[in-house]
C-alpha cells in the first residue's frame, strides 16, 4: 500500500490520509472503522458506478460493524452537475438524516462529478458533515478527490460556467483503489490521463518520462503501473494543497495549467468534450502560448515537442473541430485567475510553470484559432 498524507497548514483544518492500494474498496469499512465507529454512512453515487462497486463497498461497511447505509444515486455526467441535482441530493440526505441516531458520514463513490457535487451536498448539510472520497475514475483519483474543492456548474451572463458555485471543505479521507480502473470506459481512462500529463509537466520530469515509456500499458490500464502513477500525482497535489488549502495565497493557481483553455472549450462544447480531453488540448495551447510569449527556456522547445507527442500517443486531442470563438472567450473571461486582468499558467520547461499576465485575450485567441480545424 502507498500512503499519501495531506498535512494542512491552516489551524482550523485537519489533515487526512490517502491510502492507495489495489483491492482497497473491499476493505473500505475496515479502513474507516477506527476513526468513524458509531457513525452512520450515507453513500452518494450514480447508478453505473454503484452497480459495479456498491456491493463491495456496502459489504465492507457491514463487516466493519457499520449499519445499513443510506443511499442516493445521482445521474451520471457533467451535464448533471447542476443546482437541481444539488438540491435533490440535499433533500435525500435531510430526509435520511431526520431522526438519525449517530453522526452522519457521507461516502462519495464515483468520479469527479460525484465528488464535486456530492461533496458540496455534504459541505452544506447542517453547515458541513464529514465525508470521504472513494474515487472510481482516474481523473478523480489524481486530481478532483484531493484538495477539498467542491461545487456545481452554474449559468452566468456568458453561459454555463464550470464550478462557478461551490465551497472548500476537506474530506476526512480519500480511499483510492487503482483496480477499479479495470471497469472504466477507455475514453474515460484517456481523459484522466490529461490530468496526469498536466501534473508531470508541472512538477515531475521523471513522471513525464515514465508516461512516455509506458503509453501502451497506460492505455491497457495496467493496475501496478497506475498504482505508481496515481501515488505520484496524489503526492504532488497533496503538497500544493497543504500549503494553500483554501486557495488564498495563489499557490494552487498553478494546478490550473491547461485549464483556462480547457474549461473554456469544455463549456463551449456543451460538455461533449470530457474534462481531461479538454485539459489535454489546453496543455497543447499553453505550450503554444508560452512559446509565443517568449517564456520557453532553450531546451524547452524540444520538451514541448515531446509533450505534443505524448498527448497524441495517448489519444488526447491536439486539435478540435472549430468552436464558436465568442462563447470560448466569454468562458475564459470568467476564469478565476482573471482578477485584475488575464493570467495564464504557462510552462517554461518540464517541471517549471509560471503564472503569466496578458494585456488581453488576443494572443490566446490566436493560439486557439491555430488549433481549431
Amino acid at each position: 500500500m502507498s500512503l499519501v498524507q495531506v498535512r494542512l497548514s491552516e489551524p482550523r483544518s485537519r489533515g487526512y490520509a490517502i491510502p492507495i492500494e489495489p483491492g482497497l474498496i473491499h476493505k473500505a469499512g475496515k479502513a474507516l472503522q477506527p476513526r468513524f465507529k458509531g457513525y452512520a454512512p450515507f453513500i452518494i453515487s450514480n447508478p453505473r458506478v454503484f452497480g459495479l462497486w456498491g456491493k463491495a463497498l456496502t459489504t465492507s461497511l457491514a463487516k466493519a460493524g457499520f449499519g445499513k447505509p443510506g443511499l442516493h444515486l445521482m445521474p451520471d455526467g457533467e451535464k448533471h452537475k447542476n443546482f437541481a441535482q444539488y438540491q435533490r441530493g440535499l433533500t435525500a440526505l435531510a430526509q435520511w438524516g431526520e431522526g438519525l441516531r449517530g453522526k452522519p458520514l457521507v461516502i462519495l463513490l464515483g468520479g469527479g462529478v460525484i465528488g464535486d457535487l456530492g461533496g458540496f451536498v455534504a459541505a452544506s448539510y447542517k453547515r458541513g458533515v464529514p465525508f470521504v472520497q472513494v474515487p472510481t475514475s482516474l481523473l478523480a483519483m489524481v486530481d478532483s478527490s484531493v484538495g477539498g474543492k467542491l461545487g456545481i456548474d452554474f449559468p452566468a451572463p456568458g453561459g454555463l460556467i464550470k464550478n462557478l458555485v461551490g465551497a472548500f471543505a476537506q474530506p476526512e479521507a480519500v480511499l483510492i483503489d487503482p483496480a477499479v480502473l479495470a471497469t472504466l470506459e477507455p475514453r474515460q481512462l484517456v481523459s484522466g490521463l490529461g490530468e496526469v500529463v498536466k501534473t508531470a509537466v508541472l512538477f515531475d520530469p521523471a513522471l513525464f518520462a515514465l508516461l512516455e515509456r509506458n503509453v501502451a500499458g497506460l492505455k491497457r490500464g495496467e493496475p501496478a503501473l497506475y498504482a505508481k502513477v496515481v501515488a505520484a500525482c496524489a503526492a504532488h497535489k497533496a503538497r500544493v494543497v497543504a500549503s494553500d488549502p483554501f486557495d488564498r495565497r495563489g499557490h494552487r493557481a498553478l494546478l490550473n495549467l491547461g485549464h483556462t483553455f480547457g474549461h473554456a472549450v469544455e463549456s463551449a462544447s456543451k460538455f461533449k468534450l470530457l474534462h481531461g480531453e479538454a485539459v489535454g488540448f489546453g496543455l497543447a495551447c499553453a505550450a503554444d502560448l508560452a512559446a509565443g510569449q517568449g517564456l520557453l527556456e532553450p531546451k524547452a522547445h524540444a520538451q514541448m515537442a515531446r509533450l505534443r507527442g505524448l498527448l497524441g500517443a495517448l489519444g488526447l486531442p491536439l486539435r478540435l473541430k472549430r468552436l464558436p470563438m465568442a462563447p470560448v472567450l466569454k468562458a475564459m473571461a470568467q476564469d478565476k485567475k482573471f482578477e485584475g486582468g488575464a493570467r495564464f499558467v504557462l510552462p517554461t520547461r518540464l517541471g517549471r510553470c509560471v503564472l503569466h499576465p496578458l494585456k488581453g485575450l488576443a494572443p490566446a485567441q490566436a493560439v486557439l484559432a491555430a488549433r481549431f480545424d
